[in-house]
């Protein structure tokens, strides 16, 4: 077992990990079994919107993601989020899990990631990513797994992005001052405020962002000011700032892009 954060950097790069497991058990939504891995720890991504971010992904650990979503199985890592695709909504989720949610699930079939607990001390964890910039959730709810994982996985980060539709349910409640609620709806972000969240919305590209709203500033109406991965406004109600909203029309490629 790897006991340094020294030596399990060195494996990452040399590529005998893809990345690290952080959390293997029940779901929290509906008890089924799933997996919660992190990646692009030792070869950050290069996007130009996100800048360089730790990518974790939330997964049913017996089925490809790809088939889940095809049978509502993906509900045990995302919930009642209305934009699944079993919902047949008229907004789908931006996620192509067929891309890079199958390739990760594939990988960790076949023992690519470290575990934590079996592979290393999960003592370590937080000092893996200190100084880093993590994603939490960038496929799958972060409220499915316990948010204890996250606080430690991102005790020591730079900056960290987060984003939970079940924040109006007992297992989000943990992630106020972690992730932003995502509100698909004005109603949501007045709902959620109410209850001390911090949200996070697309709003059609035609309309106008509320008064309690910023702007995303890594978008592109936003200027493309600032990356994610120094931007620091999406770390839900552990600061004092305004919500943030982004436009439709380019939410979706934006998102997309995030997880290359």
């Amino acid at each position: 077992m790897i006991k340094s954060v020294k030596k399990l950097k060195r494996a990452l790069k040399r590529g005998d990990y893809a990345g690290v497991v952080l959390y293997a058990g029940p779901s929290r939504i509906d008890g089924a079994p799933i997996v919660a891995i992190a990646c692009r720890i030792a070869d950050a991504s290069n996007n130009a919107k996100t800048g360089a971010m730790v990518q974790t992904f939330i997964m049913r650990s017996d089925i490809p993601p790809h088939e889940a979503i095809k049978t509502g199985q993906d509900s045990s890592v995302c919930g009642d989020c209305p934009l699944r695709p079993i919902n047949k909504g008229a907004t789908r989720c931006y996620v192509r899990v067929y891309q890079a949610p199958r390739s990760v699930y594939e990988a960790y079939k076949r023992g690519r990631y470290a575990v934590a607990g079996v592979d290393f001390y999960s003592s370590i964890i937080p000092e893996l990513f200190a100084g880093l910039s993590f994603r939490i959730g960038s496929y799958g709810d972060p409220a499915a797994i316990p948010p204890n994982v996250w606080q430690r996985a991102t005790r020591n980060v730079k900056n960290r992005t987060g984003y939970t539709h079940q924040w109006d349910k007992r297992i989000g409640a943990g992630l106020k001052s972690l992730c932003m609620a995502s509100a698909d709806f004005e109603s949501d972000v007045m709902r959620a405020n109410a209850k001390h969240w911090r949200t996070f919305r697309v709003r059609k590209h035609d309309a106008p962002a509320l008064a309690t709203e910023s702007i995303c500033p890594a978008s592109k109406e936003g200027g493309q000011r600032v990356q994610c991965d120094s931007c620091g406004l999406c770390k839900g109600a552990s600061i004092a700032a305004r919500n943030i909203v982004i436009a439709d029309h380019g939410i979706m490629d934006a998102r997309r892009r995030a997880l290359i």
